[in-house]
C-alpha cells in the first residue's frame, strides 16, 4: 500500500523527467554487473542465478525504501570469501544454507536498529573493512589460479578445501594437468583487461569480453579445444525470481546445533560488515552529491531487503562503494537509478540467461576476477599506513594474514580486537594536566609526570580531570599522585570531567587518604550535579565538608591559598 500511494501521488512529469535522468546510469551499472555478478558467484561457489537475483530483489526494496539516493546494494565481492568459507564447511549442503544466511543477517541487522546500536556498530575504525577488503581480494586472486590452469575440471576430481593454503598445494600437487590452451586464453585476456583498465579505464572491457566471448564460443567451441564453460559447473542455469529456501536436510539434533552455531557466528559477521559498507558507501555518496541521508533508515531497509531475499532463496546483500560511485559518476540523479538497474537486470537476464551465458568459458571468468582483486589490493594503502603509523601496519599483515589462510571472520576480529587494544593503551596512558603556583605566584602548566620530576614543598597544585575517570585510567594516575611527598597543597576541580566509576570513587578514598599521611592538603572543588551524589558517598567526603576542603569554587580556594 505504501508503495502504490507513493507512486500514485508521484507527478507523470516528474516520473518521465527521473527516468530521463536516470535510465544511463542505470543501463551503465546493470550491464557492468552482469557478467560480474557471474564472476564473483562462481568465487564464492554460489550459483551465477542467486547473485544476478538477490540484485534485483535488493534493489527493488531498497531504491523504493531506503534513504540514500545512490547507494546500489549487490551480493559485495566483500562478502565473496566469507560465503565461501561457509559453502565449503557445510559440504553438499552448502549452496542451498545460503539463503539461512541472508535471512539470519536480516534479523541481526533489523534487531541492531530496534535497539538503536548502529552508531556502535559504525564507530568499529573504517579501516577494520578497507584492510578486509584487502584480504578478500587477494583471496579471490589466489583461487582463480586453479580455474586459469584449467585444474577446476570436474574431470580431474581436484580436491577444494576451506582453506586457500590447502587449494594452493593442491595446485602444485595436480600442476602436470594443466590446461596450455585455457591457461593461455586466462593470460592473454587478462593482459588485455589490465591495459584497458590502465590506459582506457571508462572502457567496457569486461562486457566487451563477455558478449564477444559468449558470441565466439557459442558458434567455434565444436572447432576448438574443449576448455571448461559455466555449463559445465552449473548444469541448471535457469532463469527464476523464486526458489524454495529450505531446499535442504538435516541429520540429527547435533548437525543442527553445529548449523545453528556457525549460521549465527557467519550472519553476525556479515550483519556488521553489511552494516559497515553501507553507511561508508552512503556516506561517499553523501560527501561526493551533498544529499543527505538517514542512517537508521538505510539500515532498517538493508535488513529487510536481507530478509526478503533470503525468503526467495538468494543471498545476503549489501550496498557497496565502487558501484555506488559507478552510478553517480553514470550522471545517476536520484534513486531511480538504482530501480532501474534493478528492472534492466530482471529483463536482460530473462531473456538471455538460459541460452547464452551458459557459453561464458571459464579462463574468461578467472580473468576477469584477477583483473578486478589486482586493481583492488592497493598497495598504496599499505605504504601510507606504514609511514604513518608502523604498529598498525603489522597488525593489518597479520589480521590479512589469518583471513586469507584460516578464515575471514577470524582476520576481521582479530583486527577489530587489536585496535581496540591500542586504544585501550593510549586510554590507560592518560596523564593529568596541573597549574603549578610557587611562592604564591603561578609558574607553570605542565603534566603531573613532568612535575613529579621538580616538585617543591609547599607548592601549590591545581589538578583537572578531563573526561571520564573510570577503572581504565586508575593505575596510570594515581601511580603518580601518590609520588607527591613534599608538603605540597591539591586542589582537585572536577568542573571538566563527565564520567566516574565505582572502581574510581573507592580509589579516590584510598588516594586522599594516601596524601594525607603524606602531609600533602587535598581540597575538592567543582562537584556539581550527579558527580557531587556519587563522590559524596565516599568515606572522607563528611569529614573534608566539615573542615571546609570542599567548596564550589576553584578560584575561591586559590583566593584564599595565595593571599
Amino acid at each position: 500500500m505504501f508503495l502504490v500511494s507513493k507512486i500514485y501521488k508521484m507527478d507523470t512529469q516528474k516520473v518521465i523527467w527521473l527516468l530521463k535522468n536516470n535510465w544511463k546510469s542505470g543501463l551503465t551499472v546493470a550491464i557492468i554487473n552482469i557478467p560480474l555478478s557471474i564472476s564473483l558467484a562462481v568465487a564464492s561457489w554460489a550459483t551465477p542465478i542467486q547473485w544476478i537475483i538477490t540484485w534485483i530483489w535488493a534493489w527493488i526494496i531498497a531504491s523504493i525504501f531506503a534513504s540514500s539516493h545512490y547507494n546500489i546494494f549487490w551480493v559485495a565481492g566483500a562478502l565473496t570469501s566469507i560465503l565461501l568459507t561457509f559453502v565449503l564447511a557445510n559440504g553438499e549442503n552448502g549452496v542451498a544454507l545460503l539463503p539461512l544466511l541472508a535471512i539470519c543477517s536480516g534479523l541481526i541487522m533489523y534487531v541492531i536498529y530496534l535497539l538503536k546500536i548502529t552508531k556502535y556498530i559504525t564507530l568499529i575504525p573504517s579501516t577494520v573493512l578497507h584492510w578486509f577488503l584487502i584480504s578478500v581480494w587477494i583471496t579471490i586472486a589466489l583461487w582463480q589460479i586453479s580455474g586459469a590452469l584449467w585444474l577446476n575440471n570436474p574431470v580431474l576430481n581436484v580436491p577444494q578445501h576451506k582453506e586457500i593454503y590447502m587449494n594452493l598445494f593442491e595446485v602444485f600437487n595436480h600442476i602436470t594437468s594443466t590446461d596450455i590452451a585455457s591457461f593461455l586464453l586466462f593470460a592473454f585476456w587478462l593482459v588485455f583487461l589490465l591495459i584497458f583498465k590502465k590506459y582506457k579505464p571508462t572502457f567496457p572491457a569486461v562486457i566487451v569480453l563477455t558478449i564477444v566471448w559468449i558470441l565466439f564460443w557459442m558458434f567455434t567451441k565444436e572447432s576448438l579445444p574443449t576448455i571448461l564453460q559455466l555449463s559445465d559447473k552449473y548444469t541448471d542455469l535457469t532463469f527464476t525470481l523464486f526458489q524454495n529456501p529450505f531446499n535442504f536436510k538435516i541429520a540429527n539434533i547435533k548437525e543442527f546445533v553445529s548449523l545453528a552455531n556457525i549460521l549465527f557466528t557467519t550472519s553476525l559477521v556479515i550483519a556488521i560488515i553489511a552494516i559497515l559498507e553501507t553507511i561508508i558507501s552512503a556516506k561517499i555518496a553523501e560527501k561526493i552529491t551533498k544529499v543527505k541521508f538517514n542512517k537508521d533508515r538505510e539500515v532498517l531497509w538493508l535488513a529487510l531487503s536481507n530478509m526478503w531475499s533470503g525468503i526467495m532463496w538468494w543471498l545476503p546483500a549489501t550496498a557497496v562503494f565502487i558501484r555506488t560511485a559507478l552510478n553517480i559518476k553514470s550522471w545517476a540523479t536520484h534513486k531511480t537509478s538504482a530501480f532501474l538497474v534493478a528492472i534492466i537486470t530482471l529483463v536482460i537476464s530473462a531473456l538471455l540467461f538460459n541460452w547464452y551465458f551458459k557459453y561464458l568459458p571459464f579462463p574468461i571468468i578467472s580473468a576477469i576476477l584477477m583483473n578486478i582483486a589486482l586493481w583492488l589490493i592497493d598497495i598504496n594503502l599499505l605504504k601510507k599506513l606504514y609511514s604513518i603509523e608502523k604498529i598498525a601496519f603489522y597488525t593489518t599483515i597479520l589480521t590479512t594474514a589469518l583471513a586469507i589462510l584460516i578464515e575471514p571472520i577470524y582476520g576481521i576480529l582479530a583486527w577489530i580486537s587489536v585496535t581496540l587494544l591500542i586504544f585501550l593503551r593510549r586510554v590507560t596512558k592518560s596523564d593529568v594536566n596541573v597549574s603549578i603556583f610557587r611562592k604564591w605566584e603561578f609558574t607553570i602548566k605542565d603534566k603531573l609526570t613532568n612535575y613529579l620530576l621538580d616538585q617543591k614543598v609547599w607548592d601549590i597544585l591545581l589538578m583537572k580531570f578531563s573526561g571520564g575517570l573510570n577503572y581504565l585510567n586508575i593505575e596510570n594516575i594515581f601511580s603518580s599522585i601518590e609520588q607527591l611527598n613534599q608538603k605540597q597543597t591539591i586542589i582537585i576541580s572536577f568542573s571538566h570531567m563527565w564520567d566516574l566509576d565505582i572502581d574510581w570513587l573507592e580509589m579516590l578514598n584510598e588516594m586522599i587518604e594516601h596524601l594525607h599521611n603524606n602531609e600533602v592538603t587535598i581540597y575538592l572543588s567543582w562537584i556539581e550535579w550527579e558527580n557531587k551524589d556519587l563522590i559524596s558517598k565516599i568515606e572522607i567526603y563528611p569529614e573534608m565538608e566539615k573542615n571546609g576542603m570542599i567548596k564550589d569554587s576553584t578560584s575561591a580556594i586559590l583566593q584564599e591559598l595565595l593571599n
